[in-house]
């Protein structure tokens, strides 16, 4: 993992905690946006609570989020701290929200909150992984799992193009297996109702266009 910090971080004691992990190639540098960038990805602005409110007061925090949201890159805001640390605070809670409420919904950045600079090196590492699991090979495949080989049989039929749960059943019992729906002239799928020239040119292409 690669993690660009800017110099100005240096007292947050997060760039001494990054500096001893075995998977985190440091690179401290002065940047002219955010404090932290990971795998030339996320750009981090992290806050403590304290400073949070500050900069809402003073316009700081939006004149950021402008530059974030420009930057090219994924961006995200980490509140870091715990109620107890503005506790003397006299800001009414709803400017809080309501400047969240724009970070999130019009310049479009996701908020994190941890507790202290530990569980945010930890959101850095995290971050990180759930990347590299993207730029994977293995694809996701999420909500229902068929069990029985006749659901399988249909579940796999309607990742074709244009199929559905009754026509991958139509499928099935007009070519009687998965191999020969798959092995299928087009003017074959043309024979089972509901499937046109377009859907049947559609299935083919998919089942023949070499993997590149």
């Amino acid at each position: 993992m690669n993690i660009v910090a800017d110099d100005r971080e240096q007292a947050s004691g997060i760039l001494e905690l990054l500096s001893t992990s075995q998977s985190v190639n440091l690179i401290r540098k002065r940047l002219t946006v955010g404090d932290y960038l990971i795998d030339d990805w996320l750009i981090i602005e992290r806050k403590q609570l304290r400073d949070l409110l500050i900069s809402i007061i003073d316009g700081r925090l939006f004149s950021q989020a402008q530059r974030l949201s420009d930057s090219g890159f994924q961006p995200l805001l980490i509140i870091e701290g715990n109620a107890a640390d503005i506790r003397d605070s006299t800001m009414d809670r709803r400017a809080v929200l309501g400047a969240l409420a724009s970070i999130g919904l019009i310049y479009a950045i996701t908020t994190l909150r941890t507790h202290n600079q530990q569980e945010t090196v930890k959101l850095m590492q995290y971050a990180a992984q759930q990347r590299r699991r993207l730029n994977s090979d293995v694809l996701p495949r999420k909500g229902f799992r068929p069990k029985t080989y006749m659901r399988k049989q249909l579940y796999l039929l309607q990742g074709l193009p244009n199929v559905g749960p009754k026509l991958a059943k139509r499928l099935l019992h007009h070519f009687g297996s998965i191999e020969a729906v798959f092995n299928a002239t087009q003017s074959q799928l043309m024979a089972v109702d509901g499937i046109g020239a377009d859907t049947a040119k559609a299935i083919r292409t998919i089942l023949t266009t070499p993997f590149l």
